[in-house]
């Protein structure tokens, strides 16, 4: 099993926050890593991991914001005026995207001697990758991935209805005697409202509703 497979396995089985969080410190025994810290904004700011506190500090909401809106990939602490005057030195920020309002990221803090920049930001994708599995963790655990009846309309829990039984675009048309054009069309805005980027992972964020 590989490093990124034990990882994914070891999330799954997560069932509390704490133990997200203990996971996340865990990534500051690898030898290159002197701090690490993930960070959720919804309606409040998470802070998971071992950030020094003026980092944290300089971590506000508007902060937060304005980093995930111009920053969609992994980038070192020095590679734009906007992420210099946020995070120190030898740090790597690791964003979360997402279609959600919410936002977050992961933030490690590097030795300088021991890494170079370049180095770490190709391995910023792969922790790009390992963010997103924290995030949907967080989300899981933290009940956030719940879908409320009010947040979709009737024919859109009928389309996602269907869809989670195996039905095709045009087999759901034939069924609810509408177009598929217009199947796709609740799908679509389905998926927005409950940040989904595909059907499968609709179907699992409205499965408390269906």
């Amino acid at each position: 099993m590989t490093l990124f497979e034990q990882t994914v396995a070891e999330l799954n089985q997560m069932t509390t926050l704490p133990q997200l969080e203990a996971y996340v410190v865990q990534f500051t025994e690898l030898s290159h890593i002197e701090w690490c810290c993930f960070v959720v904004h919804s309606s409040s700011t998470v802070f998971m991991g071992t950030a020094p506190e003026h980092v944290k500090q300089h971590l506000t909401p508007a902060a937060l914001k304005q980093l995930n809106l111009h920053c969609c990939k992994p980038s070192w602490s020095d590679s734009g005026e906007l992420i210099k005057a946020t995070l120190p030195q030898a740090s790597l920020l690791v964003p979360v995207v997402t279609s959600r309002p919410d936002y977050g990221c992961l933030i490690l803090g590097f030795s300088p001697s021991i890494i170079e920049p370049k180095l770490a930001e190709k391995l910023g994708w792969f922790w790009q990758v390992i963010a997103m599995y924290l995030y949907d963790t967080y989300r899981r655990l933290s009940g956030s991935n719940n879908v409320r009846d009010s947040q979709l309309t009737p024919r859109e829990i009928e389309c996602i209805y269907w869809a989670a039984q195996g039905k095709t675009s045009w087999e759901i048309s034939r069924i609810l005697t509408i177009t598929e054009r217009t199947v796709n069309f609740h799908l679509s805005n389905s998926m927005q409202k409950t940040g989904s980027t595909n059907r499968q992972q609709l179907i699992h964020n409205c499965m408390n509703i269906l």
